[in-house]
């Protein structure tokens, strides 16, 4: 049996965690830079408000009607992530973090198991433990435990497939809010008289091979109780990406040696946790994108790749290498909103293949490896960045008169680190 756990409006959830004065009062939370509503709990919901509003429209409405708002803190959600997935574990001993607020438990097929006690038991321990609200679906599939995890944010929080009519519950459930079915496959399917998840569950397999995809094609046999959609073995990314737009436009070109190794050292750290390396490094550098014909000539929006001589996980390295792909693309005319690190062609650490023609010998990677290990112990005790490259440090991040760097991101409504900074815990009178 699966189970898919999810936080309802896990970001504002979190935010009203360590503020009881917050307590069924509506909140929401914004994107990077504080552009755009990307969380809202049921009470913010209630009250009109959605996901993707802009924040600078709804800014005074949003004072009107008493919503309290907040920058996005990461740092936050993802710590109390990895405390709602321990106690999962503690349930079950085979999960599958999906997202920072969704999770697959697979649990035997056990004969002698409540199922539907089971799932209010976990959320009741959540709810202990944590604080935080979840939806429990279970189903024999993946597919259909979200189905019934959208289901159970309705029925009292958790919602079992066998206790249902499963057919009507399908005549009733829209094909567009079926896991796996995006835009385009749903107007193909209404092309073909397929609207509900009832319709597609008797959609001929050999058909949705043929007019859905492979992905289609698992789809429709979830819905049958097939399991097709198998749990995530090897979490390993084939690329690693890191950028964010700047808070304001960058012209600079220091300033933007600065994003790139602030970006690159955060790219690598997400690599080293994989245990991978990479052959590959990708910069790209942007302007805003201008809707005004007249303001064409003033966008810029270009790229570069290089292959470095062997596979390597060392900061400096990279960063080298990032700098000089940034020399080549960067063109003093224009105004910079945003500049992104790639890195390609991982492999696992430990099975580098030798090149013939290798530059590094076996003792310069030793201790290459050496000092990443020291750098990530200090930073791992003393918070994240305190040790950094040197071109991170060439444009202070705040300036003697209180102002940010321009690439700084913006988010003025931030709430405390209350459980990773020792300087943000609540202290109780």
């Amino acid at each position: 049996m699966i189970f898919h756990v999810d936080g309802n409006g896990f970001y504002a959830a979190c935010e009203a965690l360590f503020r009881p004065d917050l307590t069924d009062k509506p909140i929401a939370v914004l994107s990077n830079n504080d552009g755009i509503t990307i969380a809202l709990n049921q009470s913010c919901k209630d009250l009109g408000f959605k996901r993707g509003d802009r924040y600078f429209e709804m800014k005074y409405l949003y004072q009107k009607k008493g919503v309290t708002v907040f920058s996005s803190n990461y740092t936050l959600y993802a710590d109390m992530c990895t405390r709602i997935n321990m106690i999962y574990n503690s349930f079950c001993p085979d999960v599958e973090m999906y997202s920072i607020d969704e999770s697959f438990l697979f649990f035997p097929n056990w004969t002698n198991v409540n199922w539907n006690e089971l799932g209010h038991t976990l959320r009741n321990e959540v709810a202990k433990q944590l604080h935080l609200p979840v939806s429990v679906g279970i189903a024999p599939t993946k597919t259909l435990a979200k189905m019934c995890n959208k289901l159970a944010k309705h029925r009292g929080g958790v919602c079992y497939w066998r206790d249902l009519n499963t057919d009507e519950e399908l005549k009733k459930y829209a094909v567009k809010d079926i896991w796996g079915i995006g835009r385009s496959k749903t107007l193909l399917l209404a092309r073909l008289n397929i609207k509900t998840a009832y319709d597609l569950k008797h959609f001929p397999l050999h058909k949705a091979k043929k007019q859905l995809t492979i992905q289609g094609f698992k789809t429709v046999q979830e819905l049958n109780e097939i399991c097709a959609i198998d749990k995530i073995q090897d979490p390993t990314r084939k690329n690693i990406t890191c950028s964010k737009s700047f808070a304001h436009g960058v012209s600079s070109l220091i300033e933007l040696e600065t994003a790139l190794a602030e970006y690159v050292q955060l790219a690598v750290t997400r690599m080293r946790e994989e245990g991978s390396a990479c052959k590959f490094v990708m910069v790209y550098i942007m302007t805003a994108r201008s809707y005004d014909e007249d303001k064409k000539d003033k966008e810029y929006f270009n790229g570069a790749t290089t292959q470095l001589p062997f596979s390597t996980s060392y900061v400096t390295i990279i960063l080298k290498t990032a700098t000089s792909l940034l020399h080549s693309l960067y063109r003093p005319q224009y105004t910079y909103r945003k500049v992104m690190i790639n890195l390609l062609g991982l492999e696992k650490d430990i099975t580098i293949q030798p090149d013939l023609f290798e530059t590094e010998t076996k003792e310069q990677r030793e201790k290459h490896k050496a000092i990443m290990a020291a750098c990530e112990h200090i930073n791992t005790k003393y918070g994240r960045g305190c040790l950094h490259t040197g071109t991170r440090n060439q444009i202070k991040d705040t300036q003697a008169n209180g102002k940010k760097a321009d690439w700084i991101m913006q988010r003025n409504l931030l709430s405390p680190k209350y459980t990773t900074n020792l300087s943000d815990i609540p202290v109780v009178y």
